[in-house]
Parts: structure tokens; C-alpha cells; sequence
């Protein structure tokens, strides 16, 4: 399943530069990873997955110490839950 990153546009005045986005499939809005400026260097990245599952919906979320790390734990646990919530790409 092929995930774009789009900025969020959500920044204004002291984090007007705040690097922020939200993960597309296709043109599913499925999540979002962002920086947060505070806390501990090892866990300035925090994404969240929200994904519809029939009549629930999957959620999974963790904070990391960077950008990679998180792009790749926000795919691994998109491709778990997959089978789980027989989630078919958008158009």
C-alpha cells in the first residue's frame, strides 16, 4: 500500500515551521506523524495510526527519536493491521 505525507498547514506564530503531516493512502487520511518540541530527544516524534475496521476503528500510536524511525513503525503496524481490518486502498 503506497503512503504519501502531506504537510498539515497547522503551524501558525511560534511553530509556524513546525514539521507536521498527515499520512495519505491513496486519498484516505490515515494518520499523522509530527515533532514535538518538547521532551526528551529520544522521543521528539510522535505518530498515531487510525484505521477503519468495520465497526470499530484501529488505532495505534508511539513516540521515537526520529523521522525514519517513525515512518517505519507507522508502516509496520498499517501492514499488521491490514489483514485485521480487510482495508482496501482508496482511489
Amino acid at each position: 500500500m503506497a503512503l504519501t505525507m502531506r504537510p498539515t498547514g497547522l503551524g501558525h506564530g511560534v511553530y509556524a515551521d513546525a514539521i507536521d503531516y498527515n499520512v495519505f493512502s491513496g486519498e484516505w487520511c490515515i494518520g499523522r506523524i509530527y515533532e514535538q518540541r518538547t521532551g526528551p530527544k529520544g522521543l521528539r516524534w510522535f505518530w498515531a495510526l487510525h484505521a477503519p475496521g468495520g465497526r470499530e476503528t484501529l488505532r495505534a500510536s508511539n513516540r521515537v527519536a526520529t523521522l525514519e524511525v517513525a515512518k517505519a513503525e507507522f508502516e509496520g503496524e498499517l501492514e499488521a493491521m491490514e489483514g485485521v481490518a480487510k482495508m482496501e486502498e482508496a482511489p
